[in-house]
């Protein structure tokens, strides 16, 4: 009786295992990675026994947006440890990093990886296991600028153009004027009787000058009544000018070319007499070098020994020049004075004659701030009238400008700007250009800081240089850091084609430099291998460690302890721990993996459970009934 009354029993303890087991289940459902127990019977001599088992089937996987929230598609485990330095492990993905930097699982258990350490030169991971640290402080460091690459055109249409003043008008020699003997003033011109001349040029037909009527106390106000009549006619404006030379009275060829004549000759009413010139033929001679400078038109009184000439002005880069030529002393000619000049202006400019027109001209094309002027001291005996310098051709630099942010070995930034120069546009410059690079700070420019670039006759490159024999641009970033070696490639790569020289727009700019600043810790991902990829404040990622992933031989056989977590016994085998990919499993990042549970499977369970339960208790309680009747019978 005793034997029989056991098996119901332990029925009835059995099956209320199963409601509690069924229970957990339901109040579990919203659990993240819960896998359901399930109880199932088997058949014991003298008993009922009952064996929990876990299902291990992959859950539904759901976004949820946090980045350390993470689920496995798969059948691996997190690996976790306890304070204890016990070995746990989980489907439960929804971790987070705790103050201290640790990835923790919600029962603040230790998330287990391989650590990258990034700050050493080729990174590679630990080789033992440990708890993953995301330090909120870490850094990436900074990778010194090795090739800057450049890309775009140069247009071989635009031309670099050098500085040239020269005299508004030319000078002239003495062979191009008539004098006067001599003016009595005042001098009275009457109309009809003493008031008109004839003027040709070059053999043409005279032109009647004829004078206004009045009495001239001065040569001023002859010269000026004949310059106004000058100016009147279309023939002679401009060719022709009157000029009061320390008293006398001249009339010179202005503005002619060599071998230009002047004739004078009597008009009707003849004024020449009284004038005082000679009618008679005058022919236009450009002065050459050795012409005497007191043979020029424009002196007015001749110069003695010891008159100075103040030569004066700027320098291209807009240094103060200024000099003396001393008549007599330094020479007497044109070339004596040209040769001063040349002096003042060594190494920045060169003095010429042409076309009787002093011509200052820089050495070098490009921007300028030259300028020039000559006087004569006020003290002089002799004077001279020398034409205005005017800029007749504004010095022009062909360039074309891009900068790039370069970084050295500590990760700093520096400014490197690189100008790109076309020389003048004579036939040794064709297809040729100049480069010079420069830096905005305390940085230094060790060497190869200028070079050349060539093209050949279709626009293409053909080769890009530095001076000096080097084969870089070195820079001293000037704060401890190493010397910067920078290689400019100015050949095609990947989708750019380098530098080209087409007649077309310019457009070189820096397309992309392989240098990287310092960057602080802004966030993380994590990959579907299990990789934790830090991403940096300088745009750079990098992998800092690498999920440690959990496989056993039979899952089912693991021991439950609470908090979604489980150990391994002999039953479940050892567990095999890896990285994901050797795994056969996944991860999916901002994501949880939800519980296995079917609420309305368990309640059709809780049903069948409690109804087993039920008959089970209804049978413990025959047994107490049966039992109770044969004591009564007994007695």
């Amino acid at each position: 009786m005793s034997f029989s009354f056991q098996v119901p029993v332990s029925a009835l303890s059995q099956h209320q295992s199963r409601i509690e087991i069924i229970s957990e289940n339901i109040a579990n459902l919203n659990t993240p990675g819960y896998k359901g127990n399930r109880m199932t019977f088997m058949e014991t001599l003298g008993t009922v026994s009952g064996v929990s088992q876990f299902e291990f089937k992959q859950g539904t996987i759901t976004s949820t947006g946090k980045t350390t929230d993470l689920a496995i598609r798969g059948d691996s485990f997190f690996t976790l440890k306890d304070q204890n330095a016990n070995q746990l492990f989980s489907r439960s993905g929804a971790l987070e990093i705790d103050q201290q930097g640790r990835l923790v699982n919600v029962d603040g258990l230790e998330v287990q990886g391989w650590m990258r350490d990034i700050k050493v030169e080729n990174p590679i991971f630990s080789k033992n296991m440990s708890g993953i640290v995301i330090d909120s402080n870490l850094t990436k460091p900074g990778k010194a600028t090795d090739n800057v690459w450049l890309s775009g055109n140069l247009n071989s249409g635009i031309e670099s153009v050098k500085e040239v003043w020269e005299n508004a008008s030319a000078l002239s020699s003495n062979d191009s004027l008539i004098s006067s003997t001599g003016v009595t003033v005042p001098l009275s011109i009457v109309t009809g009787s003493n008031d008109e001349l004839n003027i040709s040029l070059n053999g043409a037909v005279a032109e009647t000058v004829t004078l206004a009527s009045g009495s001239y106390n001065s040569i001023d106000n002859l010269v000026t009544q004949l310059n106004t009549k000058f100016a009147s006619n279309s023939n002679l404006y401009g060719k022709v000018s009157a000029y009061n030379a320390g008293g006398v009275l001249q009339i010179r060829n202005t503005g002619g070319t060599e071998g230009d004549t002047l004739e004078i000759s009597a008009g009707t009413n003849d004024a020449l007499g009284s004038l005082g010139i000679a009618a008679g033929t005058s022919t236009y001679r450009v002065p050459t070098t050795t012409t005497e400078i007191n043979s020029l038109l424009q002196v007015t009184t001749a110069f003695v020994a010891g008159d100075i000439l103040t030569i004066s002005g700027k320098d291209a880069d807009g240094n103060n020049v200024s000099t003396d030529f001393t008549y007599g002393t330094d020479g007497t000619t044109v070339n004596d004075l040209l040769t001063t000049i040349n002096t003042c202006f060594t190494g920045s400019a060169t003095a010429e004659l042409s076309n009787g027109k002093m011509m200052l001209t820089d050495l070098l094309s490009g921007n300028s701030n030259s300028s020039i002027s000559i006087t004569a001291a006020s003290s002089n005996t002799g004077q001279i009238n020398i034409p205005t310098f005017t800029n007749t051709a504004e010095g022009f630099t062909a360039k074309v400008t891009s900068s790039v942010i370069v970084y050295d070995s500590f990760g700093n930034s520096h400014n490197v700007t690189i100008d790109l120069i076309k020389p003048d546009n004579s036939p040794e410059n064709y297809g040729k250009w100049n480069w010079e690079a420069s830096v905005a700070g305390d940085e230094n420019i060790v060497s190869g800081g200028t070079g050349t670039i060539e093209f050949d006759t279709t626009g293409n490159l053909v080769s890009f240089n530095y001076d000096g024999g080097v084969d870089s641009l070195s820079v001293d970033p000037v704060n401890g850091s190493n010397l910067m070696k920078i290689k400019l490639q100015a050949d095609s790569y990947g989708e750019y084609s380098g530098i080209t020289q087409y007649n077309t727009v310019s457009s070189v700019e820096v397309r992309e430099q392989d240098g990287l600043s310092a960057g602080k810790l802004n966030g993380i991902k994590v990959d579907t291998e299990g990789n934790i990829v830090a991403s940096f404040t300088n745009g750079q990622e990098d992998t800092v460690a690498m999920l440690a992933m959990a496989k056993f031989t039979n899952p089912s056989g693991l021991e439950k302890i609470g908090g979604g977590n489980f150990k391994q016994t002999a039953n479940s085998g050892v567990a095999n721990i890896a990285q994901v990919s050797t795994q056969n499993s996944e991860i999916i990042s901002e994501s949880l993996e939800t519980s296995t549970m079917d609420l309305a499977d368990q309640f059709a369970k809780l049903i069948e459970a409690q109804n087993a339960y039920q008959a089970a208790a209804k049978v413990v309680n025959t047994y107490e009934e049966v039992a109770d009747q044969a004591v009564r019978l007994k007695r």
